[in-house]
């Protein structure tokens, strides 16, 4: 699959990753259940992975005034 975002909606989203990022560590670390913690630290896995390639992508198309 192909996502073409602008520069502003890349930016937008990559401040909504990190806040959710963000979340998805505080509800890791008061999960007890091993089953469901394991779960959403995969689902942290796939998304930091999917932050860190937005934001060598916003990194390569950076627009200088």
């Amino acid at each position: 699959m192909l996502l073409e975002l602008s520069t502003v909606e890349a930016r937008e989203l990559k401040e909504a990753l990190d806040s959710g990022l963000r979340e998805l560590l505080t509800e890791i670390s008061h999960t007890d259940e091993r089953a469901y913690r394991d779960l959403l630290r995969e689902r942290y896995s796939r998304l930091e992975q999917l932050n860190r390639r937005l934001e060598l992508s916003l990194e390569g198309s950076q627009v200088y005034a």
